[in-house]
């Protein structure tokens, strides 16, 4: 609880700090690059603090970053932050519109491209999907959860099918990646932070341009098998 405690004292600290200096020289320079490099240095702060040593494997896999998907399980909070430092890239995300609704965090989402999505309208829904796709045309990297949300048992849940019609339509590479170890150290429901090791494995990559939208089943479940697999490797 120490360390929890000791993370969200940090971030509700340098959160504002941050975007009060980061928000007006993205505006100057036009360009969202000065937020990632202001919001990588809080993170890994933060992860120093919760005592997270993140292991990567397949880094290879990433490739050229432009229009790509990174596709990870989804266990913990502590997922996004920890792709975020240890991916170093860029990567632009699809997020519940209730985290854009935090006092000064979501300023910063949309500046740097993130998209809102409610779930619980269908239209909107695929209005955001469509945005992604055109995002992902542009040349953007996004990181998104097929599973939609953590899961609640510790095994892999289903996936939602909006992400690959996204990446079908914007022929998008996806990468799928298997996050190990991040559920033990801060559990669902839990106000705590276990230090430890995370592991993340990048797999080798599908072309999603080589599906059709008929194919986004299809396409899902090898995404889903890959993961899996991995996950089943190091079990």
């Amino acid at each position: 609880m120490i360390r929890a405690f000791a993370v969200v004292v940090f971030l509700g600290l340098y959160v504002p700090v941050a975007s009060l200096v980061g928000l007006p020289l993205a505006h100057l320079l036009h360009s969202p690059a000065v937020l990632y490099k202001l919001g990588r240095f809080g993170i890994g702060i933060a992860l120093i603090l919760s005592g997270t040593r993140v292991v990567v494997e397949g880094r290879e896999n990433l490739g050229d970053t432009r229009n790509i998907v990174v596709m990870p399980n989804h266990a913990s909070h502590l997922d996004a932050p920890v792709l975020f430092k240890a991916l170093g890239v860029d990567f632009k995300a699809v997020a519940k519109k209730e985290i854009f609704g935090i006092p000064f965090l979501g300023h910063v989402l949309r500046v740097a491209g993130f998209i809102d999505v409610d779930r619980s309208d269908r239209t909107q829904s695929r209005a955001a999907l469509d945005r992604a796709a055109e995002s992902l045309r542009k040349g953007n990297c996004f990181l998104i959860f097929p599973e939609g949300t953590r899961t609640r048992t510790g095994e892999l849940g289903p996936f939602k099918r909006g992400a690959f019609v996204a990446a079908i339509e914007a022929g998008s590479r996806i990468v799928p990646a298997a996050l190990q170890g991040v559920g033990e150290l801060m559990p669902r429901g839990r106000f705590r932070m276990r230090p430890g090791t995370v592991r993340l494995r990048l797999l080798e990559p599908l072309d999603a341009g080589g599906y059709s939208y008929e194919d986004r089943e299809r396409l899902a479940s090898d995404v889903r098998s890959r993961i899996a697999a991995a996950l089943a490797e190091r079990a």
